[in-house]
């Protein structure tokens, strides 16, 4: 049998472990080692006096927990970033390009007041996004069904079926959404099919079971005044007709156990790892709606990955701290209580996002607008040189 991994937009197909090994329990861990067993998180209450992580070398400050617990150095790094968010970062030539390939990419803009605009003053006003992974893992139940041909049974009666946390297997790269449905051992049993109640056919509903239905040319009296005997010739004279849909017999074959009127049932469990992200943006009241920054990238000042994040504090702007707090808060309880989810990993950043708002003169008139992101996207409201097109 194949177990299909959908793996973001792609699927990816696994051979052979059905057939060959049984899914690992944990009583069987000692003997079958792996280095991915384990993978599935333990409790949220747990994680909290686990070790923290060695901090790799990338060359990024990673500020979290307590003030109390940080020695004042590691806060030094980040006034230059305060001080790099008062800095412009595109030149007026990039300022203008930008304005000439956004409106170029519009059917109802000219490029004329991109070309020949009198660029007046440029203003940064760069800002921070934070940004908040948490890999979790989910596992749910449910009972599922299929043809009996005969032969063994793996029922509880062989073993104690495992409890659906106690099924290793080996998870997909972290902060990477996939889904997995696996069959859980000893969870087989025969039992009737619902759909006929292990009478392996169900009732025809066209004629009620009864096997025939009224004629529809004498509407079931037997007679037609229009013929020569008085006698409906489609029925007769009896008034009814031979049900088609089931053969005169009443009843039909189950399609869903093929007649057999029982199924083999199974308890299916469902994997389903999923990279749940909270992004914030601080909200520097320059006019540029928060949600053009979705699409754009900016430079990373800021990354901490462990199996459960701290708070940020004391970072330059203060916003972030707030928004770093609610954030954890949110997915530790959204994903840390109950018997369902396991956070496995989390991966907070920050990223300084350049903005810059251009004002410019045209044919005497001024006007505004926002490159921003890396990508130094173009966002204005009151672009000069817009044409009414219709369609014919």
């Amino acid at each position: 049998m194949e177990k299909e991994l959908l793996i973001g937009d792609e699927s990816h197909t696994s051979y052979g472990t059905d057939h060959l090994h049984a899914p690992r329990v944990a009583q069987d861990a000692s003997s079958d080692s792996s280095p991915f067993e384990g993978a599935s998180a333990p409790p949220y209450e747990l994680l909290d006096n686990r070790p923290i992580d060695e901090e790799e070398d990338s060359g990024k400050e990673v500020l979290c927990g307590s003030s109390d617990q940080l020695p004042h150095e590691e806060h030094e790094g980040l006034h230059s970033h305060l001080t790099e968010r008062n800095i412009l970062s595109v030149s007026e030539y990039d300022v203008k390009e930008a304005l000439l390939r956004f409106a170029a990419s519009k059917c109802c803009y000219r490029t004329a007041p991109a070309k020949g605009m009198n660029l007046q003053k440029l203003t940064p006003l760069n800002t921070y996004r934070y940004r908040l992974e948490t890999f979790t893992e989910t596992r749910e139940t449910y009972s599922a069904s299929g043809i009996y041909n005969g032969g063994f049974v793996d029922s509880p009666a062989v073993a104690p079926p495992p409890a659906p946390w106690e099924i290793m297997v080996d998870p997909p790269p972290l902060f990477t959404d996939c889904e997995m449905h696996l069959p859980i051992p000893h969870s087989y049993s025969v039992e009737n099919c619902p759909n006929c109640k292990g009478r392996g056919a169900i009732m025809c509903q066209s004629c009620k079971g009864a096997g025939k239905k009224k004629c529809s040319a004498c509407d079931g009296t037997g007679t037609n005044t229009q013929e020569d005997y008085n006698v409906c010739s489609w029925c007769a004279g009896t008034g009814d007709n031979r049900c088609s849909s089931c053969r005169s017999n009443g009843w039909l074959k189950c399609r869903r156990c093929i007649g057999s009127g029982i199924l083999l049932f199974h308890t299916e469990l469902t994997i389903t790892w999923k990279n749940n992200v909270l992004e914030r943006i601080a909200d520097i009241d320059s006019g540029l709606p928060n949600h053009h920054f979705k699409d754009v990238a900016g430079k990373e000042i800021l990354s901490d990955e462990h199996f459960s994040v701290y708070p940020i504090v004391d970072f330059p702007e203060p916003s972030i701290d707030d928004y770093s707090r609610a954030c954890i808060e949110q997915h530790k309880i959204q994903f840390a209580s109950g018997s369902l989810h396991r956070i496995l990993k989390q991966k907070q950043a920050i990223e300084l996002l350049p903005v810059t708002k251009a004002e410019y003169e045209w044919k005497g008139k001024l006007y505004s607008f926002y490159v921003f992101g890396n990508e130094n996207q173009v966002y204005t409201k009151d672009y000069p040189g817009k044409c009414c097109c219709s369609l014919m």
